[in-house]
């Protein structure tokens, strides 16, 4: 069987963070029901985005309810608050609930709104503690296994999100929550490696898991050729009968999929091949083109021409008209930021764009512009939910004194503050130097642990024998470092007692090559990258030697950007559709690609942490408490 050239992630899908709330707001309450008028007026205004509204509805009426009515209609105004993102008040609320006399029925939907207001803040781990066990005849069972599926997959415990998926089907009985749970199952096996859909897939046939499982896997060995996955799924159903996926999931399936493989027939690629960013430039090219004739089918393939998009915005425009008047149905690039802002600002666009870069806020927003890079910001973020999501609070950063570290370090600390973490120092340092003593003294408060010795040898009038100690109300160490100084700072760090620090980084503190001998000093620190880099698949292995034969002069230097003209060229076809609701994840090299807001896409990355010298991916098991990283 020929070699699928990407892994594929269901392109039914929505998007996971992005549904979280959507999907508290489909929890049903089992105790008493608020009178229809009431719950019909408070939808209404939850309709509106009057979510305070339909809190005070339902509380006004619990004002003159009896009991048990009332506490049911303050658990039903919790649930409004925390829809409408109002935590603090549903928090109060929940707490005032969490000592009235409820009977089991409300004691279990104060424990559902509980755990919903935990997912909502981004709290997976206390979702699980409050959802550990559920009686068998609860009005809440489906409910309990959504929630416990939606903090698994937050979590990256994607085995077993998909687990309680599997649990939750049985419970539903609309055809549109069925298929909806079917999609939720779909996407998180699809973020599991390939040894590791065959590791854990230990059941035989008929077995729903592995029947999901194995379907998974033909998807991508066939990405590229939906008609003959089709002629194999008759197989596939031999061997599991009666499976959930049934006609309409695998119908949506192969539809989505022969959609998504009409190719415009003309691709133009504008990047500045010429002046400083040639070299970038180039291997975004040649990644490009190594995924043009890597397409196993040719009748596939477009017909790509290449501009030089310049150094300036205006040569950018120059090209793009260029492209535009050569019959370019859709356009990859460019690579400047500057020359993005530019095409941003044409209205309309005659032909679709995929830039790679990303804007802050384009305003007005381009329909016709989709915009895709590596990003550095975004690794940052992706630390914060790392870190936030393995239960630490309280951070200390190290950081260049350079304009790169300030921007990672602005994404950081404003996407930790607002999860509610606390950042209790800061320090920066010289890039151009290789003894971090005074930051990192600072950043541990081992000057005050000095001071405060210097003043009691003072007071006393004699010599103290004394060993600075380091501040004990830090959880974790953000480092903003290139592998050179990650490789300094960490043995600097064990050296003043803050070995048992977990440490979170980006990318950048890793060259993307294995190097045993010289990352060993890195052991401990847990940073996030794309798979082409931290994963060797069988679907791109082949891939990768072809780049690696190709370029060897610069396959290593420029790996990841290589990997960005890979993914770039591949998701057209789930780009170039009117109806983008089509596209919502797709499995790539260079991360797990989902279409956000304003056109962006996100890439969602696989986590690792150095054990003897080596990046070792945070892996899924059978056992869902295995999936979390365990610090030094």
């Amino acid at each position: 069987m020929p070699p699928s050239i990407n892994r594929l992630a269901n392109l039914l899908l929505i998007v996971m963070l992005a549904a979280l709330l959507a999907a508290c707001a489909g929890i049903q309450p089992g105790g008493p029901a608020a009178p229809g008028k009431l719950q019909s007026e408070a939808n209404a205004l939850e309709a509106l985005g009057n979510y305070q509204g339909a809190a005070q509805l339902y509380l006004n009426a619990a004002t003159a309810a009896g009991i048990p009515e009332k506490y049911s209609l303050q658990l039903l105004a919790a649930g409004s608050l925390i829809r409408g993102g109002d935590f603090p008040a549903a928090t109060r609320l929940l707490d005032e609930l969490q000592a009235a006399p409820l009977d089991d029925n409300l004691r279990q939907h104060l424990v559902i709104q509980r755990a919903t207001l935990a997912l909502a803040e981004q709290r997976p781990d206390q979702v699980l503690a409050l959802l550990q066990a559920v009686p068998a005849n609860s009005a809440y069972r489906a409910d309990y296994h959504r929630l416990r599926a939606e903090a698994y997959h937050l979590n990256s415990q994607f085995f077993p999100a998909a687990q309680e998926r599997i649990k939750l089907g049985p419970l539903l009985v609309e055809e549109g929550a069925q298929l909806e749970n079917q999609r939720g199952i779909w996407d998180a096996l699809n973020s599991l490696t390939d040894g590791e859909l065959q590791a854990l897939r230990t059941a035989p046939p008929p077995d729903p898991l592995s029947g999901w499982m194995e379907l998974v896997e033909l998807s991508r060995l066939y990405l590229q050729q939906p008609d003959t996955l089709a002629g194999v799924i008759p197989h596939w159903q031999q061997r599991y009968p009666g499976h959930p996926a049934g006609q309409l999931f695998l119908g949506r399936l192969l539809e989505t999929l022969r959609v998504a493989g009409q190719i415009p027939e003309q691709i133009a690629i504008l990047l500045p091949l010429t002046g400083k960013l040639a070299g970038a430039a180039t291997a975004v090219r040649d990644g490009i083109m190594a995924a043009y004739y890597d397409t196993p089918d040719s009748s596939r393939q477009p017909a790509l021409r290449i501009y030089d998009s310049g150094a300036t915005a205006d040569n950018t425009l120059a090209a793009y008209q260029l492209a535009v008047s050569h019959g370019a149905k859709f356009v990859i690039g460019p690579l400047l930021k500057e020359s993005v802002e530019a095409l941003a600002q044409l209205h309309p666009l005659p032909v679709p764009v995929l830039g790679l870069n990303q804007l802050e806020n384009p305003e007005p927003v381009n329909p016709a512009l989709f915009q895709f890079g590596l990003a550095p910001e975004d690794e940052a973020r992706e630390a914060a939910r790392l870190a936030w999501r393995n239960d630490l609070n309280r951070g200390v950063a190290l950081l260049p004194n350079t304009d790169w570290g300030e921007r990672v370090y602005a994404a950081f600390a404003s996407e930790w503050q607002s999860l509610g973490g606390q950042l209790l120092e800061t320090q920066r340092y010289d890039d151009s130097q290789t003894d971090h003593n005074q930051a990192i003294s600072s950043v541990l408060n081992l000057d005050s642990s000095k001071a405060r010795h210097r003043q009691l040898a003072n007071v006393l009038g004699t010599r103290l024998t004394f060993e600075p100690r380091r501040r004990q109300d830090v959880d974790f160490v953000f480092l903003v470092a290139s592998p050179r100084q990650a490789r300094l700072i960490r043995p600097q760090l064990s050296f003043y007692r803050a070995s048992s620090l977990p440490v979170y980084a980006t990318s950048r503190v890793y060259t993307g090559n294995p190097d045993r001998s010289r990352d060993s000093d890195m052991n401990g620190i847990v940073f996030c990258d794309m798979p082409w880099t931290l994963e060797k698949r069988e679907n791109w292995a082949h891939l990768q030697q072809s780049v690696s034969d190709s370029w060897p002069g610069s396959s290593s230097r420029f790996a990841r950007l290589y990997a960005l003209g890979i993914d770039a060229y591949r998701i057209i076809p789930y780009l170039a559709r009117t109806d983008n609701s089509l596209f919502s994840s797709y499995h790539g090299v260079s991360g797990n690609l989902t279409l956000g807001r304003q056109g962006k896409i996100n890439r969602t990355l696989r986590c690792a942490r150095f054990q003897n010298g080596l990046p070792v991916l945070l892996e899924q098991s059978a056992d869902s408490t295995a999936t979390r990283p365990t610090m030094p």
